[in-house]
């Protein structure tokens, strides 16, 4: 009896110890994303037509596993943001702060799948809107916090212990009225993205 109490004791041990090993994750990602914005305004109104664009965004991001399967996700981003019309373009660029929950559907030796969902804050650096055919900028005074929701799913592979690289498709909606050209509409961001990165535990 105390043989097996002792052997019991010590799975637990060891199990507690491997639960503590690589808590942490740091990680850096680069994402290609289609920028939008939504698009509210009164009925009977005529629409204008928003096109989507391309934009970049990196990011360094911090994992920290909650426990086995449940992770708190956060990180720092700068994101470029807006839209284009058939004579414009604007664009805005953002210092992007996310706090998520990720959770662990399946894991092997090589493949990881990790669902996440959560907000972020988006701090405003700058803002232009540029004539289409011309080469220069009009400066958009834009200074409102794009407060949003995101949702995604990182694809780890692994390559050793310490390092995988990912796959991130993500989707982000802005709730904020970060743009107003008329007083009677209202337009926030929309990015649809394709992200690569690296992470090492820690």
């Amino acid at each position: 009896m105390n043989r097996l109490l002792t052997t019991l004791l010590l799975l637990l041990t060891s199990i507690s110890f491997f639960g503590q090993d690589y808590k942490h994750e740091v990680g850096v990602n680069a994402y290609y994303e289609r920028v939008n914005h939504t698009y509210l305004k009164f009925s009977g109104l005529q629409k204008q037509n928003l096109l989507y664009k391309g934009a970049f965004s990196v990011q360094i991001s911090y994992n920290y596993h909650i426990d086995p399967l449940l992770s708190l996700r956060t990180g720092v981003s700068y994101s470029e943001r807006g839209f284009t019309t058939e004579n414009t373009d604007y664009s805005s660029k953002y210092i992007q702060i996310p706090l998520h929950l990720g959770f662990d559907v399946y894991k092997n030796r090589y493949i990881q799948l990790t669902p996440y969902a959560g907000g972020y804050a988006g701090i405003p650096l700058e803002s232009s809107k540029t004539i289409k055919d011309n080469f220069f900028s009009i400066p958009v005074d834009s200074k409102k916090v794009d407060f949003g929701v995101e949702a995604g799913i990182n694809i780890g592979f692994k390559l050793n212990d310490v390092y995988s690289v990912s796959l991130i498709p993500r989707m982000q909606i802005g709730l904020s009225n970060v743009y107003q050209e008329f007083h009677y509409e209202k337009r926030g961001n929309i990015a649809y993205s394709i992200g690569l990165g690296i992470i090492r535990k820690i």
